[in-house]
């Protein structure tokens, strides 16, 4: 995920910047005058990346599918489910 902000709200909000780029790897676009002049990335992020290969990060699925089974009776799915097992 990337975010961009001024020059004038990196310096006022750096050290809450620096949180997000280390703790949510978040790319932080810095803008001046309009113009793309820097990006604060976490240095770790791609040795992160190699060791988190194959790996699936769950950090922001929160509420996904909540409405996947609204329409659905579980016990009778379950039950389809294992009697095409056999």
């Amino acid at each position: 995920m990337s975010t961009t902000i001024s020059a004038v709200d990196a310096r006022r909000t750096l050290g809450e910047l620096l949180n997000k780029v280390k703790i949510a790897n978040e790319e932080i676009i810095i803008k001046r005058a309009g113009k793309e002049v820097a990006k604060l990335v976490n240095c770790d992020y791609e040795a992160n990346e190699v060791s988190r290969k194959g790996k699936l990060d769950f950090r922001n699925s929160a509420g996904l599918g909540k409405d996947l089974w609204a329409d659905i009776n579980a016990d009778v799915y379950i039950k389809e489910e294992r009697e095409s097992w056999s």
